[in-house]
């Protein structure tokens, strides 16, 4: 039988088909194909934004099956980041009319995102996450003519730039379908009115005073459910707002404020409610008087958390750390008020005495100190400090003490050492100690603490000693289970080095 060459080019096609056939339906027969289509395109929701367009370009060259199940999963093909043409026009095609997710990243020596956002202009009705990270003003007129009109499906907003105006026109002024808007290093005065759906809200970088306490509050208004406030660097420094001017945010759950120097010119001016996380961070140093009058006081909206049941005081080397917890709420304070020279236990004494004078301390039942230092002369806890302190807590059940020289605080506690001969909190059950140095360990002092409370019928429950190592007075603690119901020493390599809160007081 002969064939002509046009036959030959005929049966060779065929044959490719037909063996490309038997390859896929050998394929089926694979084991991870028989994972049904809809549980294998959940794989991409697992893998990190970074890699997701190599690995989607890798999952789509496996096999042809492959290729139609994961293309025809629109969700997949949502995020542009508008880097190029043909690509952005693929994922447009793709993502059919799933809500898109817009990034948008300009650079002086590249204006590559241009050409491709213009082609999801036609779809900016889909977009309904939107970033912008500029480091030029050149991006600020495309968007303006593009995006100056509501976006009915827009949920988040990320706008990163130096300085730059953000023009009260985009998105026609009105956020009401937003819920995530961040804001950084941008020129506004915080024109929206309408932001009912907004819950979470940030503010960084801001140029200072570029944005008055007013306008900050009439946008607080015009967002009565805010749930997550974070500003850093962000507060102006003076008030241009009426004294009486309260704001109230019922939603509230956090509030995070970086700011330096420490103020609350804005607390001032808030209701903050019951069950809210106050978080402060700042940096302060220099002078004799390290400790400013930052914190806060009833007047700033925090009646909720007038009675603390819980301190822990945190004076590591670097930043310091306090956390506050009421029966409704939680305060925290970070920052580094050194004079700089480091030492570690540098304006501790003056913190304390600022936080008894603020705050009702006397439903207090956890104290928590974190590695600060007693030792004379260098040390500016003095025993005075040490005792007014625990004078005003009366109803405390539990201390913790961690990597501190903790000997003026054992001698406050043993009435019979003390300067007034009275015996501080009388509802302690608990002490926990957290050794680093075996001379922080003394035994005898301890002893003498446990000995002098029970002659006042203050005996204590629990004494837990925990180490980092063979400590040789070790054995010498179990001299207290004559005086304490319950004397345990643990060891340990790890020492808490942030958060070393009794379980049942978190």
């Amino acid at each position: 039988m002969t064939y002509n060459k046009a036959e030959v080019v005929t049966l060779e096609h065929d044959a490719l088909q037909v063996l490309s056939l038997i390859r896929s339906v050998k394929n089926t027969f694979a084991p991870i194909n028989k994972v049904p289509p809809d549980v294998l395109t959940l794989i991409p929701d697992y893998w990190e934004d970074s890699d997701m367009d190599q690995n989607l370009i890798s999952l789509t060259h496996v096999c042809r099956s492959w290729r139609e199940i994961f293309t025809l999963r629109p969700s997949l093909w949502a995020r542009l980041d508008c880097t190029d043409v043909d690509k952005t026009r693929v994922y447009i095609e793709r993502s059919r009319s799933f809500p898109l997710a817009v990034y948008i990243s300009d650079d002086e020596d590249d204006s590559r995102w241009e050409e491709p956002f213009l082609l999801v202009v036609p779809h900016i009705n889909r977009i309904k996450t939107l970033s912008v990270v500029a480091v030029t003003s050149q991006v600020i007129p495309v968007l303006v003519k593009n995006l100056s009109c509501r976006l009915p499906f827009l949920e988040e907003i990320v706008f990163d730039m130096e300085d730059y105006p953000l023009p009260d026109e985009l998105f026609n002024g009105d956020l009401s379908t937003v819920r995530e808007l961040s804001l950084g290093g941008v020129l506004t005065s915080l024109p929206w009115k309408n932001m009912s759906n907004l819950t979470t809200f940030t503010l960084h970088g801001i140029p200072k005073d570029a944005i008055l306490l007013t306008q900050m509050l009439n946008f607080f208004e015009s967002a009565p459910h805010i749930r997550d406030v974070h500003l850093h660097d962000s507060i102006p420094s003076s008030s241009d707002a009426p004294v009486e001017r309260v704001v109230c945010l019922p939603h509230l759950e956090k509030l995070e404020i970086i700011a330096q120097p420490a103020h609350s010119i804005l607390l001032n001016h808030l209701s903050i409610p019951a069950g809210a996380s106050l978080s402060l961070e700042f940096s302060f140093s220099g002078g004799e008087s390290p400790i400013p009058s930052y914190l806060p006081k009833s007047s700033d909206g925090l009646l909720n958390l007038s009675h603390i049941t819980l301190i822990n005081l945190f004076f590591g080397l670097g930043k310091r750390f306090v956390r506050l917890k009421g029966p409704s709420g939680e305060l925290q304070i970070l920052g580094n008020w050194t004079r700089g020279d480091d030492k570690p236990n540098t304006g501790t004494g003056s913190f304390l005495r600022s936080l008894r004078s603020q705050f009702d301390l006397s439903g207090c039942r956890w104290l928590v100190i974190q590695r600060c230092c007693f030792k004379p002369p260098s040390g500016s806890v003095t025993a005075s400090i040490v005792y007014n302190t625990l004078l005003s807590l009366k109803n405390l059940s539990s201390l913790t003490l961690v990597r501190c020289h903790n000997l003026n605080f054992i001698l406050a506690l043993n009435p019979k050492e003390n300067p007034s001969g009275t015996l501080l909190c009388p509802k302690l059950e608990e002490i926990t100690l957290y050794i680093k140095d075996p001379d922080d360990l003394r035994v005898d002092e301890l002893l003498g603490m446990v000995k002098g409370r029970a002659s006042r019928d203050a005996k204590l429950s629990v004494i837990m000693v925990v180490s980092t190592g063979t400590l040789a007075p070790t054995k010498d603690v179990f001299q207290l289970r004559k005086h304490v119901s319950h004397v345990e020493c643990k060891f340990d390599d790890a020492l808490p080095e942030w958060d070393a809160l009794p379980a049942q007081a978190m």
